[in-house]
């Protein structure tokens, strides 16, 4: 699965001949990141209007769930299990808040409509 995706995005540090190559890489890696970031945030915009009450914008047994997964899938992938859980801890924290945000921004504006 790393391979593949090495391939898909033309990166293999081990083609890199200096640092300046390696950083371009890590630079164009970084970009993809930030662009698969801002498409799990139009997800969360999603989810803040589907939900239908405030209370379900945290549910603790997802963030569990998605923790163990992620945390498995780097095991499977050879990044670090730990590293890759404190971040997805970071990220869906954010998130959530971010959706109670949203949720909030949805809903009050529904009701200024009404």
């Amino acid at each position: 699965m790393l391979k593949d995706l090495k391939n898909k995005l033309d990166l293999d540090p081990n083609q890199c001949q200096d640092m300046n190559e390696l950083r371009g890489q890590i630079d164009h890696l970084d970009r993809e990141i930030v662009e698969l970031l801002a498409l799990r945030k139009t997800f969360m915009d999603r989810a803040a209007e589907l939900k239908k009450h405030r209370s379900l914008v945290r549910d603790d047994k997802r963030v569990v769930d998605v923790i163990k997964k992620v945390s498995e899938h780097a095991s499977k992938n050879g990044a670090d299990p730990k590293l890759v859980a404190d971040l997805y801890r970071t990220m869906i924290e954010w998130s959530i808040n971010y959706e109670f945000d949203q949720f909030d921004k949805i809903n009050s504006e529904i009701g200024e409509s009404a």
